[in-house]
């Protein structure tokens, strides 16, 4: 019976499941490469600096909990990767790239490199000198188009730190192919390898600024390491001198805190990290609690050192972070690894929201043959990427992040970013990655053919779905057009969490939505709903004196569970998961995204929008910060779905980390141009002032002239299906 149970629920999900293919009634997407200097009538390079670093360093606000610069204006950061371009870019390329990141709204990126020597026949204190130069490049091109920097130098996968590990580098236990998960926590001589790393690149004078980069403001932040703790997994799969190390250094601390004697080693026993993730027991919780304090200390320490080496050994006058990474348990471990981050100025994470894509190549490359689910934030808002805890004292960032392909669910991801990013002051999001100077022109690797087509790249940011997006968002982001507001905050006892005692919230918790928002009664659940990362702020007060919650708001009162609704404390956001409808309504900025065909009429207050889209998102944000009912300028932002040209698929299951998913397979990658769905709607708007409408191409320049009605409250206006940027104006 429950095999036929099973059966049944599967073709009903599979017959839910429906393709978006393109036809011939989508449009064809284009990027004009060699528009007319200055012809544009969208570019907000105007929100950027003069340069970057125009009112000195960016600092910490008061209570640390945000950025200011050198006059103590709050910075709001709209971010992307990307800045390890400069490795294949020339000059010319590089300032492009530049240029049109300050266009569609972005004033910080990221360079996520490997400074350290690369590959056979290196000696462990070289410097890749070349690398150095490509972040000096990219410092100095995006200074002049006022786009902070933050600089990533380090990450251990071996494919990053040059492929092979020699043998004279003197890392005991690792040559070859092997990563160095953990090693530059616990081995010295990586450790003072690294240091002379950065030496060299922070105090050499930048020869393209002649300012040595501890001296330049345009550089934001610098980040320790890239994805790695003693936390995650990986620490079960060190090596075994590596784990004799680590057991020696635990001995040692053995010894301080609980002074000589006979039963501690000289080199203690590591117990496996799986541990760490259970519920602490009678038998194992002395022993295996002192393991997870020497670890958080351990690395606590580590990032005191090296905040200590940055800032009073090379004189680096920038922010620092030291790493933004997950742990094996983020109910049970989570909080420790944010406290010893803490050591540093900045916390940060990386967090994707996953197309759940399976396939051979899923890592790196979309094929022919693969599969994938294709959900969207709008139904599944436990996986918002924004669903952060904020450590109360430190400004919080994602410092990875997409809707990455082959998600059909793109264009949801900037506003969702922009909105509640906003509403729980997340201070800045960087999209992974750019992959072109404007828009990826091909996305396929075309070294490989796989019967006929091309894998797509699954990384890339450069797509109309989600790149495309950035200018309306960025609005709304850089210019407040969201009211923060807090929500809950927790106080935590360092004792609770060396106890890995279940915290009230966690990121990462499973979503019922079927419950009110206190659960209650699972040890390995929270207590509060996920939801209520979607109501406001959500932070987190470390070495408290007792173990406690704050609410600022009724969360059960902002929550409908009967009609799957939750609104943020601000009234602002309302989002309706059932149907996957998202409602932005502020005076400024007003938006819908999702399935919105099920509903159709959407009233924003002086804003209507009517769509008979099965999916889009449509936004119209002020551009000369006035209320929408009294701008004179506007910006109408359209995306629906895009696809390549001849993209192919079928409805399909299969299995994602143990569960049947019902989902589709990719018959045909396609190829190159982009195609739209066509956009189906109109908008009405309380605006008397508004005379003209304008539509875009993607380069923001002119097209034509719409068919702008008069009423007798203002204007409607028809969108064109292939509407992307329109612009409302006096």
């Amino acid at each position: 019976m429950k095999k036929a149970a099973a059966a049944i629920y599967l073709l009903c999900m599979t017959l839910a499941a429906v393709a978006q293919v393109p036809d011939k009634s989508w449009w064809t997407f284009s990027y004009p490469a060699n528009s007319p200097a200055n012809s544009d009538l969208l570019n907000l390079r105007y929100l950027n600096e003069r340069f970057a670093g125009e009112n000195g360093f960016i600092q910490l606000s008061a209570d640390g909990n945000y950025f200011i610069d050198g006059k103590h204006k709050p910075m709001r950061f709209w971010a992307c990767n990307g800045g390890s371009l400069a490795a294949g870019f020339n000059d010319q390329q590089l300032d492009s790239l530049a240029a049109f990141l300050a266009k569609m709204g972005v004033n910080m990126i990221r360079y996520h490199g490997a400074i350290n020597p690369h590959g056979r026949n290196t000696r462990l204190m070289d410097v890749d000198t070349a690398e150095a130069r490509n972040i000096w490049r990219c410092v100095a091109a995006m200074k002049k188009q006022g786009i902070y920097t933050v600089i990533s130098p380090y990450w251990p996968a071996n494919g990053h730190m040059g492929g092979w590990i020699p043998g004279d580098w003197g890392i005991d236990g690792y040559t070859g192919k092997d990563d160095l998960w953990e090693v530059l926590f616990f081995n010295e001589r990586l450790k003072n390898a690294y240091k002379a790393w950065v030496k060299y690149l922070y105090t050499t004078p930048n020869p393209y600024i002649k300012v040595a980069l501890k001296d330049e403001p345009a550089v934001a932040l610098i980040q320790v390491i890239n994805e790695d703790s003693p936390f995650f997994w990986t620490m079960s799969s060190i090596k075994p001198q590596l784990a004799k190390m680590v057991g020696a250094q635990f001995s040692e601390w053995l010894r301080k805190k609980y002074g000589p004697q006979a039963d501690i080693k000289d080199t203690t026993e590591l117990l496996p990290i799986y541990n760490m993730t259970r519920p602490s027991t009678p038998k194992d919780s002395g022993r295996l609690n002192d393991e997870v304090e020497f670890y958080a200390e351990h690395q606590r320490a580590f990032y005191d050192d090296m905040v200590h080496y940055y800032r009073n050994v090379l004189g680096c006058k920038q922010l620092i972070n030291g790493s933004n990474w997950r742990t094996a348990s983020q109910s049970r471990l989570l909080d420790l690894e944010r406290w010893a981050n803490s050591a540093a100025d900045v916390i940060a994470v990386n967090k994707y929201f996953d197309p759940q894509h399976k396939g051979p190549n899923a890592g790196w490359r979309v094929d022919p043959g693969d599969f994938y689910g294709s959900p969207s934030a709008l139904k599944n808002p436990a996986d918002l990427p924004t669903n952060v805890i904020q450590v109360e004292g430190h400004p919080m960032m994602v410092t990875e992040s997409g809707w990455n392909l082959p998600n059909r669910y793109q264009t949801e991801g900037a506003l969702l970013v922009a909105a509640y990013g906003s509403l729980t002051g997340l201070d800045a999001f960087f999209w992974f990655t750019p992959t072109a100077t404007n828009y990826m022109q091909v996305p396929y690797f075309t070294f490989l053919n796989i019967k006929g087509q091309h894998p797509l790249n699954r990384w890339t940011t450069s797509t109309p779905g989600e790149l495309g997006m950035f200018p309306a968002n960025a609005l709304i982001q850089r210019l407040g057009y969201v009211k923060q507001a807090s929500a809950l905050q927790e106080q935590r006892t360092l004792k609770s969490m060396l106890n890995r005692d279940v915290p009230p919230i966690f990121e990462e918790q499973s979503f019922d939505p079927n419950r009110d928002f206190v659960i209650g009664g699972n040890k390995d659940q929270g207590k509060y709903s996920p939801l209520a990362f979607i109501t406001g702020r959500v932070s987190v007060i470390y070495d408290s004196k007792s173990d406690t919650v704050k609410l600022w708001a009724d969360l059960n009162k902002l929550t409908d569970m009967n009609a799957s609704k939750v609104n943020s404390i601000t009234g602002e956001e309302q989002l309706d998961y059932k149907n996957g409808i998202f409602i932005l309504n502020t005076p400024k900025a007003k938006a819908v995204s999702g399935f919105l065909n099920s509903k159709k009429t959407f009233d924003l207050n002086e804003l209507t929008i009517m769509s008979d889209n099965p999916y889009a998102t449509i936004e119209l944000v002020s551009m000369d910060g006035r209320d929408v009912a009294q701008s004179k300028k506007l910006l109408l932002q359209v995306g629906t779905i895009f696809r390549p040209s001849g993209w192919s698929e079928e409805p399909a299951n299969f299995n994602n980390n143990g569960k049947p998913i019902p989902g589709f397979k990719i018959t045909s990658t396609g190829k190159m141009p982009w195609l739209g769905m066509p956009a189906e709607g109109s908008i009405s708007l309380k605006n008397k002032l508004i005379s003209k409408a304008i539509q875009l191409n993607a380069a923001g320049h002119a097209i034509k002239t719409l068919d702008l009605k008069k009423t007798a409250h203002g204007i409607t206006l028809r969108l064109p299906q292939d509407a992307y940027y329109i612009l409302l104006e006096n």
